[in-house]
């Protein structure tokens, strides 16, 4: 299998801190690709990504459903049956990506000028909504599975792109959760930059 996608894209590191996870690193090859790309664009039609290239030559995209696949076809639990706990956890942590990929491609696609006060106060006031949640959440994060992955992806974005976040502040649950997170070898390996 062939992993497509940008060294900096949390949904991609999602997927390779999946891979790793589950034991797959030597099933699965990182394959860096151009965004918005006509290449990109033959093997996903949405042309984003990650795209997943089966070993038959059929492609998966987005990145929960790569990581569900990877997870099944490794005999996984990081997604446990009847769980919807840990699936409103994951799409919490997913909308806090978005939310951050939105807020930078503002600040990075237009002049300062231009930028839309509006649009980064509502994207601002998700994430922030999103750290506050989990924040209460942190212990139900301690445990290997796909929200943990996708929230400790998350915070290293923020980490990455928005240093000077200050999410951490009033937030020593989480913040001590994504210390001890961020510490594991699939996400130390997987650090963009």
């Amino acid at each position: 299998m062939k992993l497509f996608g940008g060294g900096t894209s949390p949904y991609v590191r999602k997927c390779r801190v999946t891979a790793l996870e589950l034991g797959m690193a030597n099933r699965v090859e990182f394959a860096a690709i151009a965004g918005a790309s006509e290449e990109l664009k033959a093997i996903n039609p949405i042309v984003k990504i990650p795209v997943l290239e089966l070993d038959n030559g059929e492609h998966l995209f987005d990145s929960r459903m790569i990581m569900r696949y990877l997870n099944e076809q490794a005999g996984g639990t990081l997604y446990p049956a009847g769980d919807w706990a840990m699936v409103r956890r994951e799409s919490e942590a997913e909308g806090l990506i978005d939310a951050a990929l939105l807020l930078r491609a503002e600040f990075a696609s237009r002049p300062e000028e231009k930028r839309w006060d509006g649009w980064i106060e509502t994207q601002s006031a998700k994430i922030n909504n999103v750290l506050d949640v989990l924040e209460e959440e942190a212990d139900a994060l301690s445990r290997l599975d796909a929200a943990s992955i996708a929230a400790g992806c998350g915070l290293g974005y923020l980490d990455f792109r928005f240093a000077d976040w200050g999410w951490r502040e009033g937030r020593p649950a989480i913040a001590k959760w994504f210390k001890e997170c961020n510490a594991g070898e699939s996400m130390q390996s997987t650090i963009p930059g």
